[in-house]
């Protein structure tokens, strides 16, 4: 990453908690008014400035505030992202124990609904050997997604929808057994230009398949990447 002032760095992460937890646009008196940042409005529009120069940001329209672009939240969970300990309670970890124990059916589909339950986003999980493709969650992300993300929502559905579809573009991502992240444009589907995928591959009874989370580009990355490393 291009070396950036402390300064603008807290302005950036700043800016993209703001759209974790809110979806909304952030501008210059909003922060002021939030955090106690110490400098003038102007200067942080200044940084917003330069961090939009950098292609970290953006400004919609012809409002005030601004968003973070796809290069900026990689940023975030690259470097500036908190890490957060494991999000599995005893109870869930133990179902989870026990669904690797059970018949490989049993054990993607308990997987995939503790990882939705937990996350409340889209999980996923297949065997490409099998053709086997799990996923829960439509109902929530529609829920949270349909007025932000308008039509786009039915064109994932669609991608998961179309299982050897969507198997094909897990098998064209470089997905390690670490947990990754693609952010946006880095999903290679066009349909999925809108989401985040956190994913990693798994291995069960000598199986070999992906495990995965679905959402959009605001979702809560570090809760869910750490779900994702304490699930399997």
């Amino acid at each position: 990453m291009k070396k950036i002032d402390t300064r603008k760095v807290q302005i950036l992460k700043l800016i993209i908690e703001e759209y974790i937890q809110t979806g909304e646009i952030t501008g210059s008196k909003s922060l002021l008014k939030k955090y106690d940042l110490q400098v003038s409005s102007a200067t942080i529009r200044n940084d917003m400035a330069a961090l939009e120069k950098m292609g970290l940001i953006f400004q919609p329209y012809n409002s005030a505030g601004r968003l973070p672009t796809t290069r900026g939240l990689r940023v975030f969970v690259d470097y500036l992202m908190e890490q957060m300990p494991g999000v599995f309670l005893e109870a869930e970890q133990a179902v989870v124990e026990r669904a690797v124990d059970a018949r490989l059916d049993d054990t993607l589909y308990l997987l995939v609904s503790r990882l939705m339950k937990i996350t409340n986003e889209i999980t996923f999980a297949c065997i490409p050997s099998l053709g086997a493709n799990y996923y829960l969650g439509i109902s929530n992300f529609l829920e949270k997604n349909t007025v932000t993300m308008g039509s786009n929502v039915y064109n994932i559905i669609k991608v998961l929808e179309n299982k050897y579809h969507f198997i094909d573009l897990l098998k064209g991502l470089d997905i390690g057994d670490k947990v990754s992240v693609f952010i946006g444009e880095e999903n290679i589907f066009p349909d999925l230009e809108s989401c985040t995928m956190v994913v990693k591959k798994i291995n069960i009874e000598g199986k070999e398949g992906y495990l995965g989370i679905l959402g959009s580009l605001k979702m809560d990355y570090a809760f869910n990447i750490a779900a994702m490393r304490n699930v399997l």
